[in-house]
């Protein structure tokens, strides 16, 4: 079960300890924010804004979205800037739609209020080795399943070393590789003006 502007449509293969396995891809298109830009200091240096329900957002947060709108529970999980055990799970982003101050020093944390989902989050990063270096972009839970979601935007982002490790560390724990997805996205092409 994934949400359902979600579903698997392929598949990728990634490198890990125990040899390579499989992990479900879904590819997405987003239509680009056409208003004001907004500045790079407040978007991680110049993270591209897409545009979900006519809301600005990113694409890690419209990921989370599109896991609330079928009825999931989800956060989008960030360890920049954050100590290795206490990483800052985000349920949208203040104010950016109001072009006022939405740094991310400004963002609030949005605990998880469910004791067993917190656990399978705490039980990888004790093993990674005690890290939440590499989580996924967003991990959302619904009637006793869970799912991990990395955003990638299409021929511009990889998978880093550390998002391999959290993998290779949750599947130890536990988790099987449908417990994964990786969202590929980009934004909608424009049509060429006849």
């Amino acid at each position: 079960m994934y949400p359902k502007q979600l579903v698997p449509n392929g598949e990728m293969e990634f490198p890990i300890k125990e040899g390579v396995i499989k992990i479900p891809t879904c590819a997405l298109s987003f239509e680009k924010w056409p208003e004001q830009p907004i500045e790079k200091k407040k978007t991680f240096g110049g993270k591209p804004i897409v545009c979900l329900n006519n809301k600005p957002m990113f694409a890690e947060d419209a990921i989370r979205s599109l896991f609330l709108l079928d009825g999931w529970d989800a956060r989008w999980i960030s360890t920049y800037g954050k100590s290795r055990l206490f990483p800052i799970f985000l349920d949208g982003w203040k104010d950016l739609d109001k072009w006022e101050d939405d740094s991310y020093k400004n963002q609030r944390h949005c605990d998880i209020a469910n004791e067993e989902i917190k656990e399978i989050l705490s039980d990888i990063a004790k093993y990674n080795p005690k890290s939440y270096a590499g989580c996924w972009d967003v991990f959302g839970w619904k009637d006793g399943r869970v799912l991990f979601a990395e955003s990638k935007r299409r021929k511009k982002d990889k998978i880093r070393d550390t998002q391999l490790n959290w993998l290779d560390t949750a599947i130890k724990c536990g988790l099987k590789p449908d417990n994964f997805l990786m969202v590929e996205w980009d934004f909608v092409r424009e049509k060429a003006n006849d």
